[in-house]
């Protein structure tokens, strides 16, 4: 294994403006870790106590702010914390799931599921707002909610019911349920179970939603009509896990494979996906290409090393508030 020694020349202060190569921000874990199209990691984030790292989003003065198991956690350029808040626990514990970044980094969205709330917060950890959920505390607590993503044009949220594998919007100060999408009559048939792990709201207003473990990516119009339903194995991919999404400038979409629980290193073998409309994957990235820059977390009951990429956030210097989950 050899220690991470690539650090950038320069700091992240000119981060924003420093390049126009797009780079992508993985959420990792333990760790966020930037890496450009060649595969070459350009910087890494750790944080000591900071596990469980679900979304990621570089900000546009160059800081990140990050979604972990236990709150959000927002860095400056120069890497220094600036705002710790931490996630509320409820009868079962506390754990947070995803966030969303508001007007380009004056607000932050925090899916806090040990409460089945999201909670808004401006910089300086002042919360502004908190919508309610429907309250799953019956649920385990890691089973309950995943992703976050605010509604373009709309004062609303996307929401991601894992184990009830529904997509909810709901409206941002009440809570009430705008729409439900139930999965089960959608996807394709499987023998492992689907969960609901992430949603994309695309330009021309159709939602893709990733299954986690079930291995299947979903395509609906905006009336919940199926227009494609893709597994792993039809898109060609070796990877376990069908995660954290991103539409890119081309209408392609960028998602995250995470490899945990690998039993074999080749199971494991993609960690991202470029997928084009026809469902053709036209760009990935591997594990072999990171596992020699970073360090990941080897499991103890197969020995292998895990990368463990949940989510991925694509930006350039010249476009990183276009590129931002923000409300439009």
């Amino acid at each position: 294994m050899k220690p991470f020694g690539m650090a950038l020349a320069v700091g992240f202060a000119l981060a924003a403006s420093a390049y126009a190569e797009e780079r992508l921000l993985l959420a990792a874990d333990n760790q966020v870790v930037e890496i450009n199209r060649a595969g070459q990691v350009t910087d890494v984030l750790k944080h000591s106590g900071h596990g469980g790292i679900y979304d990621a989003w570089r900000l546009p003065e160059g800081g990140i702010a990050y979604a972990h198991k236990g709150g959000l956690a927002v860095f400056d350029a120069t890497k220094r914390l600036v705002l710790d808040h931490r996630a509320r626990a409820g009868s079962k514990g506390a754990e947070a799931n995803s966030c969303a970044v508001l007007d380009e980094g004056a607000r932050f969205a925090l899916m806090d599921s040990g409460i089945s709330r999201i909670r808004t917060v401006d910089r300086g950890g002042i919360v502004i707002s908190e919508t309610p959920l429907p309250d799953l505390a019956d649920e385990p607590l890691h089973t309950r909610y995943r992703t976050i993503r605010a509604v373009p044009g709309e004062s609303a949220y996307w929401v991601a019911q894992y184990r009830r594998k529904t997509v909810l919007k709901v409206e941002m100060r009440s809570g009430a349920i705008l729409s439900a999408l139930p999965l089960e009559l959608l996807l394709k048939p499987s023998s492992v179970a689907q969960e609901c792990f992430a949603m994309l709201q695309a330009r021309d207003g159709s939602l893709f939603v990733a299954t986690s473990a079930g291995g299947q990516l979903l395509h609906v119009d905006a009336r919940g009509k199926t227009l494609s339903c893709w597994t792993v194995r039809e898109l060609g991919l070796s990877c376990r896990y069908l995660l954290g999404m991103q539409e890119l400038s081309n209408g392609h979409v960028l998602i995250a494979c995470g490899d945990f629980h690998l039993k074999s290193a080749d199971e494991g073998r993609d960690l991202l996906a470029e997928i084009n409309a026809a469902g053709k994957v036209v760009w990935r990235l591997t594990r072999d290409q990171l596992v020699d820059q970073i360090e990941g977390v080897v499991d103890p009951r197969s020995g292998l090393e895990e990368m463990r990429v949940t989510n991925v956030h694509a930006y350039d210097g010249a476009r990183v508030r276009e590129c931002l989950n923000v409300r439009r």
